[in-house]
């Protein structure tokens, strides 16, 4: 029995692990039969597709494909084909996170799109072709539909485990994927990628099983970034100090991201001025006391700041004790008004002026109270860390875990605010915005 890891075959053939993070970033290739490679060929798809909505709406809306004398087909046919290149690559970009694949995300992705590209011609004014351009966006939405209920039947990536060390296949599998546990090495299964321990103890056998599939272009994958992609979350255990240094972000996508902060709240604040004015009526009619809650939190770079909230809770009677407690100890407390605005997240409004003086983002890990912050910098490994960029109102942990109620939690949270540091940018930025709005129809995680 020999450990795969730094460990040669008889010939000396090292084994390594294809360096990835990111399991959803891989393509089935098991589909090897000729017919499978013409129906489930993904860049046959996409020209098939683009066609589809490039020049179809033209012969359904005036009965031709293409003519010179038609007022603005030229323009209108560009604006179909830049919507539908702008699509694909977003699509394809939010597959790659967990829950990015989901049917609900991806025509939320189209819709987006085509609103955009709607926005754009009233904006700049451009004449288009009415009929043929209203075809061509339906055909859209019609085209991402059977793309992505098409991947969820034929095209999900199949995983194949390796027996031995601490792998075990997901009850849950999920983002199309599917995983199967190998029984031999002659197994005859088809899969795309094989899963391994590399500290388990592999007889000669499974090491030449796992040379030919690397002789086959199989990807063979390192089995600690399981949960990483399918859960979003990075593992504390498995990083080192190098490993951090690594994941700083680039400081120009952080100086973008606060020009984007800005502009955002900006265009939020036409909506969310009546809406503070609202709630902070009816807290004030409801009990006594102010409409704000202020308390110190944990920026980035480890400086406090005044963190503004609504008030959802009664004012603690004078024997209550003003040390910190996670907000289950204070359930109590919660008035019925304030219930409601912590389901629907209502009483994080007020940081829109925190994201303005620049002490949080629109999106990043929450922040969190000092006296807490010290003692998780203590449990958990790596904590101060997460402050290396600025917290947020939504974030990747809220959106993805909800509430922390300990340290066991808070480790959690952690790691998926680690997964959001490390594949920080607009595309997952993106994802989170939709989980946020599906967390406040839903109520998700709220306390």
């Amino acid at each position: 029995m020999h450990d795969i890891e730094g460990l040669g075959m008889p010939n000396d053939g090292a084994v390594i692990s294809t360096p990835s993070q990111n399991f959803l970033e891989f393509e089935p290739t098991r589909h090897r039969r000729w017919y499978e490679r013409i129906l489930l060929n993904t860049p046959l798809g996409r020209v098939l597709s683009l066609l589809l909505v490039a020049l179809v709406p033209f012969y359904l809306g005036y009965g031709y494909w293409h003519s010179p004398a038609a007022p603005h087909q030229q323009l209108t046919l560009g604006l179909l084909a830049g919507a539908f290149l702008v699509n694909a690559l977003l699509s394809r970009s939010l597959s790659q996170y967990p829950g990015g694949n989901l049917i609900a995300y991806q025509l939320a992705v189209t819709a987006g799109t085509i609103a955009v590209t709607l926005l754009a011609i009233v904006t700049l004014r451009l004449g288009y072709a009415r009929k043929p351009l209203f075809i061509g966006f339906a055909l859209l939405m019609g085209a991402q539909v059977v793309a992505v209920l098409l991947k969820a039947r034929f095209r999900y990536t199949k995983f194949a485990l390796v027996p031995g060390g601490d792998l075990t296949e997901p009850g849950n599998c999920r983002d199309f994927a599917r995983f199967l546990t190998l029984k031999s090495p002659r197994d005859r299964r088809r899969f795309d990628a094989l899963v391994v321990d590399m500290k388990a103890p592999l007889s000669d056998e499974w090491l030449r099983f796992i040379e030919r599939q690397k002789g086959r272009d199989i990807p063979v994958l390192s089995g600690k970034y399981l949960n990483e992609s399918l859960e979003g979350s990075v593992d504390l255990d498995g990083i080192n100090r190098s490993d951090l240094r690594a994941l700083k972000p680039n400081p120009l996508y952080l100086l973008g991201k606060r020009l984007l902060d800005v502009a955002g709240t900006l265009l939020l604040l036409p909506v969310a001025l009546p809406l503070l004015a609202l709630v902070a009526l009816a807290i004030r009619l409801e009990s006594p006391g102010p409409a704000l809650f202020i308390q110190d939190r944990v920026g980035a770079d480890n400086r406090n700041f005044r963190m503004l909230k609504f008030r959802s809770m009664r004012l603690p009677d004078g024997d209550e004790s003003d040390r910190p407690r996670f907000a289950d100890q204070e359930e109590h407390r919660i008035t019925p008004l304030g219930r409601l605005i912590r389901r629907s997240r209502l009483d994080e409004l007020p940081q829109l002026w925190n994201v303005l003086k620049g002490d949080m983002s629109l999106i990043g890990p929450r922040p969190e109270q000092p006296r807490f912050a010290r003692s998780f910098d203590r449990a958990v490994p790596f904590y101060s860390y997460r402050h290396m960029i600025k917290p947020g109102i939504t974030g990747w942990a809220q959106v993805q875990q909800g509430y922390a109620c300990d340290v066991v939690d808070t480790r959690k949270k952690v790691e998926h605010d680690f997964y959001y540091i490390k594949h920080l940018g607009p595309v997952l930025d993106l994802l989170i915005v939709m989980k946020t709005l599906h967390t406040m129809v839903t109520g998700f995680g709220a306390r």
